[in-house]
């Protein structure tokens, strides 16, 4: 069988999308670091509608901060891969976005030159948290790539540091207005990245500051669409739809997401006209995934696991736990979130769930409950405290808080838990609670230990009283017969 190229694009199935535009006419716009599935299946697609409709500036230089693989599987590909959609039927379609690849290790200067170029109007990235050295919040400056970075910026190790090593040049060649537009989930990513670019510029070229400030804009974007890694199924399904071989296909769900932060130095792709949102402010829209999508994953993750299940579709087969996620979010966290007025949120958290509930693309519950001592702390808590700060409705959060340290005991000693508080736990249940029986001792150490003491929640009586008396239910009876019981969701 034939691999894809450009060359054979004409042999697909006439039911496969495919690109109509000729790559010699697009001009690569955009350079993106981090060319993993995310990026191939969002980002990449938003490039590619806009290539569709004729504004051809918008093509993608690539840039791996790693490894070669990407570059190996799709230079024989001319780049173009395929994007499987997993709804009631999958769809296939040929992405041509992608327009090179280059390896970072292998060849910096190339990088840098990348985004040098005056005709790059824009930088992008999806490196994921750890890719931006951070700790406690702020830069790590002792993390051994940026420590590397600002002793010699020749060989950039950083995201940081090949922006930097760029920009010096565009500046000395008063180059092109130019935004660098992070679309990882952080918040204020743009303002990470233009802080740990300025570090770099102040220790080895004071005199570039002056010109990025005048031209070059860092923005933050939320972006969202679920993309499975790719396996081999997928590849032999690929395979037999298309006729032809595909090296790195990517799968994804139908829905797609993606809020800009309408901060731009110099042209702005109008990538309006192919679904994203530009804003100016994102954080409203950040809190609402948060609050709701990330909330309930976080919710049916613990439910799902003590009911016995192994994905999040198979908890939201239980009508007792998918009824507890619509009424916790509709009931007790959508009238304390302010919701953008371009938006629904009760049709928000509909399609949440129902998104939730595609098989096509399962969560695992242990991976959705991965790091929850963390999680919990930005997906719930704060909800809490506002309902409780304002009167408002706490009953189902109560249980959700309840059902969450019968999750870390019960994953503890199924030795099942993946969290960077998992020997602490261990050690509190050890020493604090040698009476298993004494549910309400342990609740408390693992709340403790999670944070929980700096939100108000944790020190309203009432609100811990019900806690209490939902997690003793949870252990005595199991989570489902819990919450059919307890008379507090009523």
């Amino acid at each position: 069988m034939q691999r894809l190229n450009q060359a054979n694009l004409t042999q697909l199935p006439a039911n496969i999308l495919a690109p109509k535009y000729a790559p010699v006419t697009v001009g690569n716009g955009i350079v993106h670091f981090g060319v993993g599935n995310f990026h191939r299946a969002h980002q990449a697609m938003y490039c590619d509608a806009l290539l569709k409709k004729g504004e051809l500036k918008w093509g993608i230089t690539g840039v791996s901060m790693r490894s070669p693989d990407m570059r190996d599987h799709l230079a024989p590909q001319d780049y173009l891969y395929t994007q499987a959609t997993l709804g009631e039927q999958t769809q296939y379609q040929v992405v041509g976005a992608l327009q090179d690849i280059l390896v970072a290790p292998e060849n910096p200067q190339a990088v840098i030159a990348a985004v040098a170029k005056n005709t790059t109007q824009l930088i992008t990235m999806t490196i994921t948290e750890k890719g931006y050295d951070l700790a406690n919040g702020e830069l790590d400056v002792s993390a051994s790539g940026v420590a590397h970075d600002l002793n010699d910026l020749s060989q950039p190790r950083t995201i940081y540091g090949y922006i930097a090593a760029g920009l010096i040049q565009r500046g000395a060649q008063q180059g092109a207005k130019l935004t660098v537009l992070c679309c990882d989930n952080m918040h204020a990513g743009g303002e990470f990245v233009k802080a740990g670019v300025k570090l770099l510029l102040a220790q080895h070229s004071p005199q570039t500051l002056a010109w990025v400030e005048a031209n070059v804009a860092f923005a933050s974007s939320m972006v969202d669409r679920v993309t499975p890694a790719t396996s081999e199924q997928l590849k032999h399904d690929v395979a037999q739809k298309l006729g032809l071989l595909d090296a790195a296909p990517v799968a994804a769900e139908p829905f797609t997401q993606w809020i800009i932060e309408d901060n731009f130095a110099g042209e702005r792709p109008p990538f309006d006209r192919v679904g994203a949102l530009f804003v100016d402010d994102i954080t409203p829209f950040e809190k609402v995934k948060l609050r709701f999508l990330n909330a309930s994953h976080s919710m049916l993750a613990a439910m799902g696991y003590l009911a016995g299940d192994q994905f999040i579709h198979e908890a939201l087969r239980r009508s007792s736990l998918a009824l507890f996620a619509e009424q916790a979010l509709k009931l007790n966290v959508l009238p304390v979130t302010h919701v953008p007025s371009t938006m629904s949120g009760t049709t928000y958290i509909d399609e949440v769930l129902a998104r939730f509930r595609n098989h096509n693309l399962p969560y695992a519950v242990l991976q959705v409950g991965t790091d929850s001592s963390q999680k919990i702390q930005q997906r719930w808590f704060p909800a809490i405290d506002d309902a409780l700060r304002v009167g408002g409705a706490s009953n189902y959060m109560a249980f959700a808080v309840a059902t969450w340290a019968s999750f870390i005991r019960k994953a503890l000693e199924q030795n099942d838990l993946n969290d960077p508080l998992a020997e602490a736990f261990a050690h509190s249940s050890a020493i604090d609670n040698t009476d298993t029986t004494d549910y309400p001792a342990r609740m408390h150490s693992y709340l403790r230990l999670a944070g929980a003491q700096r939100f108000d929640f944790y020190h309203h009586r009432a609100f811990m009283d019900k806690v209490t008396q939902c997690h003793i239910s949870i252990e005595r009876l199991g989570v489902e017969q819990a919450l059919s019981a307890n008379q507090i969701l009523r």
